[in-house]
């Protein structure tokens, strides 16, 4: 039942992903909408022991021989959509970023983010949102649902935007809360 209310609770946020698509058609020159693109790369931390951790990661990749540990790098991709308000530089933006957590550890932790967020025109930033990742439990792969929360800067140099995050998934189904930092570069799709 709970998994049933976090999915229906999900719903809203991923029908705004649409509003983007909507506001494409009544485009005029000066573009209120943007579409941006970029690399990411960070490392996690999982607020829990090694050996907690270890436990945890082994449900999934069983591997006696070794020891997972709860600090990993995060490696994907950001897609983003902005909506401009008025002739500033704020605006609203929805973000979509898949990161695979932990190739340092020769593993695969995929995480699937949708962000709904605000940017000043100064470059703070803030946003929230539904997290997808995978977990085991009674012996199958689960996909869970969490909310992420974020807060960071972009740092804009000409048509290249530099953001700076950190995001936060403080219920997690297995207890463990999660911090990420992230750091990358975007840039405009044409």
């Amino acid at each position: 039942m709970r998994k049933v209310l976090n999915v229906v609770m999900c719903i809203p946020f991923l029908l705004c992903l649409g509003i983007p698509n909507a506001l494409a058609q009544d485009e005029d020159e000066e573009s209120m909408l943007e579409f941006i693109f970029g690399p990411r790369v960070g490392v996690s931390w999982v607020i829990a022991t090694p050996e907690q951790f270890n436990e945890s990661v082994q449900q999934i990749f069983p591997d006696e021989t070794r020891a997972y540990f709860p600090i990993f790098t995060q490696f994907g991709i950001n897609l983003e959509q902005r909506i401009r308000l008025g002739t500033t530089k704020s605006h609203f933006a929805f973000q979509e970023v898949l990161v695979i957590g932990g190739l340092d550890q020769n593993i695969v932790l995929p995480s699937l983010n949708f962000l709904i967020g605000f940017r000043s025109h100064a470059g703070l930033e803030f946003g929230l949102g539904p997290n997808i990742s995978m977990s085991r439990s009674a012996g199958d792969i689960e996909i869970t649902v969490s909310v992420v929360y974020a807060v960071g800067w972009t740092f804009f140099f000409q048509n290249v935007f530099v953001p700076v995050n950190i995001a936060v998934v403080p219920t997690p189904s297995d207890g463990h809360p999660r911090i990420t930092f992230l750091t990358g570069f975007n840039f405009k799709l044409k």
